[in-house]
This record gives structure tokens, C-alpha cells and sequence, in this order.
């Protein structure tokens, strides 16, 4: 497919709109189609337009949809909503605006991931405490298990080998925690134990977008931040890509730091090939 898709998620009322309307305002060659996804028992509400459904044009957009969806239906309405866009515009750009919903990260692969977040006031903002981590860390391993018994058949056979009884098994210490967090299997659930929900798609990005100018500078900002910088580094392992971590207004309007983050976003707006 000759469309580029760029996938800009993250925490409710972060700036994700701000940052988009900023790319087709200032950075994309040509004005991009866009999509807002929306989960259909969510209380947002499509923005009321007095343009008869036209996109106005000082907003610098090709198109503009509102898609409602099912968790067990977006890997259908979207790559739909995207032929469509295809037979139109083949060489054309997406934006896809989205909320943290765990069924999106995998529902297209996406050219180009963008994350969005508040400043962080305390690490548990974003990270999970150890106790809670190990309550996950156990979760995982136990969807681990029903995966493999629905999708291989494992333990299906009732008429053999009956599964035994499920036996107590000790509480994880911390030793037992760090040791699976180092090996291969732990890098790839690492965001899920360590991250709180809504962040568990900063890790997968291209670039991750901490907004200045959004949520209360603490004691624990700085930290917090450094923490997510080390995640990143671990996760990418022998690979020198990485997500891009900036600190700026995502208006590119204050901020040091946001010429390089349009620099960046600038090669995500060239269109599709």
C-alpha cells in the first residue's frame, strides 16, 4: 500500500490534537487525511462542524473521519477505512488519533508511532509499584497459559491426562522478579508489568512526546523521566533504534527542545511511497 500511516496515541487530553493540528499546520507536504478512533461506548462526541461536514480549511486536512469501534472489530474497520482512503489518495498520508486503547497497538502496522503524555508529577504516574508488578507479572503468565490451551490445543484432550489440580505457588520475591525481567521472554512483557496501562505503548514509538506544558512539575518529574529513558534503552537491546524522548510544548510554541522534535516528525510527513 503506497499510504503512510502515522499512529498518534497516548494519555487522554495530553495535546494529541494540538500536535497534529501543529504537523498539518507546519510540517506536512501535503494535507494529511485524518482519522479520530473512537471506542463506541466512550463518552466522546464527534466536534459539531458548520461547514456541512466539510473540513474547514484553515484546519490544513485532506479529509477528516470519526470511526467508531468494537475491540473486536477494529482489525476490520480500519484497514477498511484505509482502502478507502487508498483508492483516493494512493500516495497520500494518515494521522490516526487515538486514546491508549490496548486493541489499537496492534490493529495495523502502522509506518510511524507517536506517544503522547503529561508531564509526570510521581512515578507511579507511570509505573507500576512492585507490589502491583507482581500481580501483573503473575496475570501475564497466567494469560500465557490460556493462550497456549485455546490457540494449540494444549490440555484440550479432557480423555488424557487430566490437568492436575492447581497447586499454591510462592509469592514472586524480588530476586525471581529482576531474574525474569532480564531474560528475552521478560524484555517483551516488561512493558506490561512495569507500565501502567495507559503508557504501555510508549515503548513501541518512534517518538515520545512529554507535554511541558500539561501536568504539575514534582519532585518525582525528573526521576520518572529518567526511568522511562533507561526502559527504553533496555528494550531496544542490540538494535540502535529507539524511541526519541522529548519535553516540549507540542505547539512547537516554548521549549528548547521542540526543534528537534519537528525535525523529527518532519520525516514522518513526507507521504507514502
Amino acid at each position: 500500500m503506497g499510504l503512510s500511516v502515522v499512529f498518534v496515541s497516548g494519555v487522554r487530553r495530553s495535546g494529541k490534537s494540538a500536535l497534529i493540528q501543529t504537523m498539518a499546520d507546519k510540517l506536512f507536504e501535503r494535507p494529511p487525511h485524518y482519522f479520530r478512533l473512537v471506542k463506541s461506548d466512550s463518552e466522546k462526541v464527534a466536534a459539531k462542524t458548520k461547514t456541512n461536514g466539510q473540513v474547514p480549511s484553515d484546519c490544513h486536512v485532506a479529509s477528516a473521519r470519526w470511526i467508531e469501534f468494537e475491540e473486536d472489530q477494529v482489525f476490520e474497520i480500519l484497514p477498511e477505512a484505509l482502502a478507502q482512503i487508498h483508492k483516493q489518495d494512493r500516495y497520500g498520508t494518515v494521522v490516526i488519533e487515538a486514546d491508549a486503547d490496548p486493541s489499537l497497538r496492534c490493529a495495523y502496522p502502522y509506518d510511524h508511532r507517536i506517544f503522547v503524555m503529561p508531564r509526570p508529577t510521581f512515578i507511579c504516574d507511570v509505573f507500576r509499584d512492585s507490589k502491583h508488578a507482581a500481580g501483573e507479572l503473575r496475570r501475564a503468565l497466567d494469560d500465557t497459559a490460556a493462550f497456549a490451551s485455546e490457540i494449540f490445543g494444549l490440555f484440550s484432550d479432557s480423555s488424557h491426562d487430566a490437568p492436575q489440580p492447581s497447586e499454591d505457588r510462592p509469592d514472586i520475591s524480588s530476586a525471581n522478579m529482576r531474574g525474569f525481567l532480564h531474560s528475552p521472554l521478560g524484555d517483551e512483557l516488561a512493558t506490561r508489568i512495569q507500565l501502567q496501562q495507559p503508557y504501555h505503548g510508549l515503548v513501541e514509538s518512534d517518538v515520545i512526546v512529554v507535554n511541558d506544558q500539561l501536568g504539575i512539575l514534582g519532585p518525582e518529574t525528573d526521576p520518572c523521566l529518567s526511568r522511562i529513558d533507561q526502559l527504553l534503552d533496555r528494550l531496544r537491546g542490540d538494535s540502535e533504534r529507539r524511541g526519541e524522548l522529548y519535553h516540549c510544548d507540542p505547539t512547537g510554541q516554548h521549549g528548547e527542545n521542540c526543534r528537534e522534535l519537528f525535525q523529527a516528525l518532519s520525516l514522518m510527513c513526507l507521504g507514502g511511497k
